[in-house]
């Protein structure tokens, strides 16, 4: 059985520098292993390995598959088939996504309690500071990882939700194995402020850290994109406005301006645009965010992807001079499968592949970008649309983001409904294939609609269950918004034994 949160998951340590372009040089047992200053840089290097792994790979384009954007190919092979239909359980696929985060998690207490027996009477004002930023990453890796939890496997948070089940809240390392002291879930209302309370330990932290585009390492612009992110998420509109609109109006942090730009930032990682851009070499590369979606083989040119985005997406979700559409798809290619062939389809490579992390373009490896200047844009906008009396400010959010997207712009001028509809649309063109769209559709509370009118009929798997996930619609009150709890560690944790997600 697994039993993630009871192990230090990472026992390598860098004792050198805290250059993160050096890697691990051997292991060590627990004891002694970070008692000075440079120990416990070497392991606050794993808290960006643990964010970037669940920020990266399947955990991001699950999400999309499960959403509504794409469907299979004929040639898919059920990969991801399971998020596609809806068809979780209590033992996938959602089962490492619960015990990769608490291996985080421990992993971030382990490194607290520890830089807590070092002795700091001698240190100065330099050594304090970088004292201070190790703290401050492992309280950040907790309240990144605890909301990445709370979005799979709790309902949103709102009045109606706030005393059901959460997350556990994690605050000591527990090695020994001893299942007395293993925790159970706590409330959604709790689980929410453990993670706001964990975002304010690493903000008092990290403040003589100024931010910078395309930072790696954390500073304090990143702990407030977070912060603004939490705080749409609790329907905290003052908090939302406040936190993305210093980091939008600061000047820092600029967007592309044409093509090329945005070409640079999606191909060769440039960083522009993004606030935090996450360390990757090709000694240590994230996973692809690409489950082929583009499926090109240079060897024989031909163009076989897994994953086909609807007819809604390639010719209707993005207006006539997108530079997301122009950067992201490439139209008119010709895609082969086992039946046949299909000219004119359109297909997305918004994940190119960057060289330097691996030499082939098919491996579509980019670095990861958890927190781009977009986002805080948008969350500016919907902030602003569901405080009330302030939809006017909201446009002129939204007219900073498109007026650098879209070739011959015109300002937005909405309200009400028709404004918070076009926010949602924006969230769609802004965001696709990131990993976003699963939770904006859960946190609106609209469900989810089929995924009508495929781009080419005959070249989407309709065969067996896949027929009715074709016309598949989720409503809001379906309990599949909420994934499982792993049987795994429901069979580890008694505290957390009867505290499965209802209808599973």
């Amino acid at each position: 059985m697994k039993k993630i949160i009871l192990s230090l998951a990472v026992l390598a340590l860098l004792v050198t520098s805290c250059n993160l372009d050096e890697q691990p040089q051997g292991v060590l047992p627990r004891e002694g292993s970070a008692s000075t200053l440079e120990m416990i840089e070497g392991w606050a290097k794993y808290e960006y390995i643990y964010m970037r792994a669940y920020t990266a790979g399947s955990y991001i384009y699950t999400q999309e598959i499960a959403a509504d954007f794409f469907n299979p190919s004929i040639d898919y092979g059920n990969r991801e088939g399971a998020e596609y239909r809806w068809d979780w359980n209590s033992g996938a696929p959602f089962v490492d996504l619960w015990g990769g985060a608490y291996g985080g998690i421990n992993h971030a207490c382990f490194l607290i309690e520890e830089a807590g027996k070092i002795d700091k009477s001698e240190f100065d004002a330099s050594q304090l500071k970088r004292f201070n930023k190790v703290l401050a990453v492992a309280h950040f890796t907790k309240a990144y990882l605890g909301l990445k939890l709370l979005e799979f496997y709790a309902p949103v948070y709102n009045s109606a939700n706030k005393d059901k089940y959460g997350i556990m809240l994690v605050d000591l390392h527990r090695p020994t194995g001893n299942i007395e002291e293993y925790p159970g879930r706590s409330s959604v209302e709790d689980s929410y402020n453990w993670v706001l309370n964990e975002s304010k330990e690493a903000e008092s932290l990290i403040s003589g850290f100024a931010g910078e585009e395309g930072a790696d390492e954390l500073n304090i612009d990143i702990v407030h994109a977070f912060q603004a992110r939490l705080a749409l998420y609790m329907g905290n509109w003052d908090e939302a406005i406040a936190k993305s609109t210093a980091l939008v109006d600061g000047g820092k942090y600029n967007l592309c301006k044409d093509q090329a730009e945005m070409t640079e930032l999606w191909k060769n990682d440039s960083g522009q645009e993004c606030i935090m851009q996450l360390w990757s070499t090709a000694d240590s590369r994230p996973s692809s965010n690409d489950p082929s979606y583009f499926g090109y083989n240079p060897t024989n040119d031909q163009y076989r992807p897994d994953w086909i985005p609807n007819k809604w997406v390639a010719s209707g979700l993005y207006g006539t001079g997108d530079l997301r559409f122009s950067t992201w798809f490439s139209t008119g290619l010709k895609v082969t499968t086992s039946i046949g062939t299909a000219s004119g389809m359109t297909l997305m490579n918004k994940f190119p592949g960057n060289s330097t992390l691996a030499e082939s373009a098919t491996a579509h490896l980019n670095k990861i970008k958890p927190f781009r200047l977009a986002e805080q844009i948008l969350i500016a906008a919907e902030a602003f649309a569901n405080k009330g009396g302030a939809d006017a400010v909201a446009c002129q959010y939204l007219d900073k983001l498109g007026s650098k997207r879209i070739a011959s712009y015109h300002e937005v001028s909405l309200t009400g409904d028709a404004l918070k509809d076009y926010i949602k649309e924006e969230w769609a063109r802004e965001f696709i294939g990131e990993g976003f769209r699963w939770f904006c559709l859960k946190r609106w509370g609209e469900g989810m609609s089929a995924r009508p009118d495929p781009q080419l009929a005959p070249l989407i798997h309709t065969g067996g269950s896949n027929g009715p996930a074709l016309n598949l619609a989720v409503s809001a009150s379906d309990h599949r918004w909420v994934a499982p709890i792993p049987v795994d560690e429901l069979a580890a944790n008694p505290q957390i034994r009867d505290q499965q997600n209802p209808g599973y």
